[in-house]
């Protein structure tokens, strides 16, 4: 029931053509469409219904997020169930902004990354003394609309979560934009005033709980977004002829079309199986473990479809007007976001040999 009302609220507003129109626009999304997933209760689903939630748990999110996927959604759930109503149910559960937020009255991005001197990810610099802000976070995924940043910073007292304003004094915004259209903030703070949340060593492990969970839920997108890419690309080859004959008839067409279906069916099930395992999972480490299992798989399934469903439509499949190229470039962006498949499965690797060295 939860898959068919968000996939019919996602159809009733207009699919991939959608997003296609935000795209073209400014690389936003629709404020009409954020009230409406709050009123279908999309983003209090994984919140326990003692904080004003649904209580239906990870799993539950990743359904949400396969329908997402399944229309490229440029709205922020995954950033918002996953990162930030993530961290602020584990560190300040009772404050006003999660009712908000789960309303869909406010939006808040979640800025917990910096650029160290080679370019890369660095070490924390970003200070919060005084009630005020300064430095500057890096790659903050739906920071364009945003309301507000939920900023992981360091103090005298270690590290802190503070909720800054999008139009605070003394706080830059600097618009980058990605492959599928959509766009990252880069943020700088200048004496930007802000509201104490949580300190102490509870911040970071909220904010590698949150990760984890962001991760299997962006692999659950993946998964969506890999299931709509095959279905295209399955209706495309029953109708295109060559040589007075569907392309599908032809056997080497067939082959890939079952490589891909197979690969599909083999992903999805290894991430609902995984998401599954996280809501019934307390230790932090295995959690995390779980959740780059599900990326590697999703990752790799999601860029071999789109790659394939780009070949099997021919050179059409490059013109922007066909919507596969839509896939591709949002299976690229979300590959790379909290790190690709590579990435995950050296993590996967490192702890089985540090679990079989403890062993």
């Amino acid at each position: 029931m939860l898959r068919e009302s968000a996939r019919t609220l996602f159809e009733r507003a207009g699919s991939a053509g959608r997003s296609r129109k935000l795209r073209d626009a400014d690389g936003g999304w629709d404020a009409d469409m954020i009230r409406e997933l709050a009123e279908a209760g999309v983003f209090g689903v994984t919140v326990p219904e003692d904080n004003g939630g649904l209580g239906m748990g990870l799993a539950a999110g990743g359904v949400i997020a396969e329908e997402v996927g399944r229309v490229i959604a440029p709205e922020p759930v995954v950033v918002t169930v996953g990162l930030g109503l993530g961290l602020l149910r584990r560190l300040c559960p009772q404050h006003a902004m999660m009712d908000q937020i789960i309303g869909g009255e406010t939006v808040l991005a979640v800025a917990w990354q910096e650029r160290g001197p080679n370019g890369g990810p660095g070490e924390a610099s970003c200070r919060y003394d005084g009630g005020k802000l300064t430095g500057s976070k890096a790659w903050v995924v739906g920071a364009v609309g945003a309301d507000g940043f939920l900023v992981v910073a360091d103090s005298d007292a270690g590290p802190v979560m503070v909720l800054a304003e999008a139009k605070a004094s003394g706080l830059s915004f600097e618009k980058t934009a990605q492959a599928d259209g959509s766009a990252m903030g880069e943020l700088t703070f200048s004496g930007t005033p802000a509201e104490l949340l949580a300190n102490g060593t509870a911040v970071q492990g909220a904010l590698a709980e949150a990760i984890s969970d962001a991760t299997a839920l962006a692999a659950a997108e993946l998964i969506g977004l890999s299931d709509r890419a095959f279905e295209i690309t399955l209706d495309y080859i029953k109708t295109r002829e060559q040589f007075d004959k569907p392309i599908g008839s032809f056997q080497v067409i067939q082959h890939r079309a079952v490589d891909l279906h197979v690969m599909r069916e083999v992903a999805q099930a290894g991430v609902r199986e995984a998401l599954a395992q996280m809501d019934s999972e307390a230790d932090p480490k295995v959690r995390a473990r779980l959740a780059s299992r599900a990326k590697a798989r999703a990752v790799t399934a999601a860029k071999k479809i789109t790659r394939d469903a780009i070949q099997l439509h021919g050179a059409v499949g490059y013109t922007d007007e066909f919507d596969i190229g839509l896939y591709l470039n949002r299976a690229l962006v979300l590959s790379a976001w909290l790190g690709d498949d590579a990435y995950h499965r050296r993590i996967w690797f490192d702890a089985r040999e540090e679990e079989g060295a403890a062993q």
